[in-house]
């Protein structure tokens, strides 16, 4: 079986230079796929470049936990705090039994709109920014229910083909310390909602890259050696600012791209994805 990789960058739109960055990998070839956060402020620039490159595969980053919302604040009143702007971290977590999933759904809906206007075409796939969307089984099924309206496009599942063996430790860092069993218990949930859509997956999800002690041309190249056989995304958030320029001066690395090339990875995108990745 061979190796397939999409390295995926999240937040196209974020004002931490990361249209810059972005743009500047996919033209390198490095980055294969990125998400757009509709909701920031370099949104406008973001959606002027996927219109003059449709080469490039771009899928909507659901927000629902930074920044502002696309809506009036008074038409998600649940989903915000006094200034507006939505919940985030500890008082998203606080707030989670009292969010209207009605509200919500109109948001991403809203998110969605944006998006299709903007860019001109539909997105090529759907995520969600941070893990916040995958707390409450309805919240997540919105998502899957906007990937169906898009004409099935493919959805990110980080309950991958090892979530038995990551299972301990994705409780510890993402579940506050939640039991085990609970965690698994909850990832084969969102598991089968997404075979029952009949959406398309990428085996594997690898966040090590992308995180405090990644974000080096060595934890990229120990990556890429030990990538297992079928599909993985690698998700990256490359900008020129702050720790977001760590990920974009390793990604830039010729080291990287020759690395893929004598592993005999095979670079893809969620178009890809959508014609060859894993259902059920």
């Amino acid at each position: 079986m061979s190796r397939y990789l999409l390295i995926h960058a999240d937040d196209f739109g974020h004002p931490a230079g990361a249209v810059e960055a972005i743009t500047d990998l996919f033209a390198a070839g490095v980055v294969t796929s990125a998400s757009a956060m509709v909701n920031m402020p370099d949104w406008p620039r973001a959606a002027a470049l996927l219109r003059q490159h449709p080469e490039w595969d771009a899928g909507l980053h659901l927000v629902m936990n930074e920044g502002a919302p696309l809506l009036p604040p008074r038409q998600v009143r649940s989903l915000v705090d006094r200034q507006g702007c939505f919940y985030n971290h500890s008082a998203l977590l606080a707030h989670a039994p009292f969010i209207s999933v009605r509200q919500l759904r109109r948001e991403w809906e809203a998110q969605l709109a944006r998006f299709i206007a903007d860019v001109g075409r539909p997105p090529t796939h759907v995520d969600q920014h941070c893990y916040y969307p995958y707390i409450l089984p309805a919240w997540f099924r919105l998502s899957l229910d906007l990937a169906v309206a898009c004409g099935n496009v493919p959805v990110r599942v980080p309950f991958d083909d090892a979530l038995e063996q990551k299972a301990q430790a994705l409780a510890a860092e993402y579940a506050r310390g939640a039991p085990t069993w609970l965690v698994l218990w909850r990832a084969r949930n969102c598991r089968r909602m997404v075979a029952r859509a009949g959406l398309a997956h990428t085996n594997y999800w690898d966040t090590s890259f992308s995180r405090k002690g990644g974000r080096t041309v060595e934890a990229l190249l120990d990556l890429l050696d030990r990538l297992p056989e079928g599909i993985t995304e690698m998700v990256c958030h490359p900008g020129t600012e702050g720790w977001r320029n760590e990920d974009y001066q390793a990604l830039r690395d010729p080291r990287a791209r020759e690395r893929i090339a004598a592993r005999g990875i095979e670079l893809v995108d969620y178009r890809w994805v959508a014609a060859h990745g894993v259902r059920g």
